[in-house]
């Protein structure tokens, strides 16, 4: 994808739809006589993930942020107290990576922090794009560390928080194109009725929004994780 594009990715499906079909024939009394039939017939649908605005990106930390101390209150453990645990007693990480863990979050809730504060106060723009990018290699980093470890931490209140957010993510950048308009994918005035629809297409059990689902959660959290918009890579990874 270009980078000056305002979409991350682009896919079409093909939506099995059923339309009645007209036929005219002539009896044996020379008069025309016009029947109906069902037919099946396959109409490709466009859809597209759009590139979420800097005012989108602040607004999502905010919604991780609040999901992130939901959960904590809850009493569900954050990673870097999970991962203190397992360094201090020897568990599921070495001490190194334990310590390394730690620093990481450490570091990408820092990042993350500043980058709000400059965002709110319009601050330096070539500022911000270095600590994104920062923060994009911290975060990289941590998905390398988490990926032997993901049964473990798959219930801590920060990937609770992270699942929430590339939902949140999935919900507001979800379009589809209809007579040449962008349109939201998953309806609803407010989001928690957008989170409705979307759980109802996840549950709906047809094949049409199993696959759109599917795409659209893949390529938001490859470009979550990666910031990378490149079609030949999101291309390879939805493969995977």
């Amino acid at each position: 994808m270009d980078k000056k594009s305002k979409n991350i990715y682009e896919f079409i499906i093909e939506k099995e739809t059923t339309e009645k079909v007209e036929s005219k024939k002539t009896d044996k009394n020379g008069e025309e006589v016009i029947s109906y039939r069902n037919k099946k017939v396959k109409t490709p649908v466009k859809f597209v993930i759009k590139k979420p605005t800097r005012r989108m990106i602040d607004a999502a930390e905010e919604y991780f942020s609040i999901q992130l101390s939901k959960n904590v209150k809850k009493g569900i453990v954050t990673k870097a107290m999970l991962s203190k645990k397992y360094a201090d007693t020897g568990g599921a990480l070495t001490e190194d990576e334990g310590k390394e863990m730690v620093r990481a979050v450490q570091k990408s809730n820092e990042l993350s922090n500043k980058i709000k504060m400059l965002l709110t106060t319009k601050g330096d723009e070539n500022e911000i794009a270095k600590l994104e990018e920062e923060l994009l290699m911290v975060r990289k980093n941590l998905v390398d560390l988490e990926s032997s470890l993901q049964g473990v931490y798959s219930n801590t209140a920060d990937s609770r928080a992270e699942r929430s957010t590339l939902i949140w993510y999935s919900i507001h950048l979800a379009k589809y194109i209809d007579e040449g308009q962008e349109k939201d994918y998953f309806k609803g005035i407010i989001y928690d009725d957008r989170l409705e629809d979307m759980y109802e297409k996840d549950e709906s059990g047809d094949l049409f929004d199993e696959e759109a689902l599917n795409k659209i959660m893949r390529v938001v959290s490859y470009w979550h994780y990666t910031g990378d918009t490149d079609k030949e890579k999101i291309d390879e990874f939805i493969k995977t």
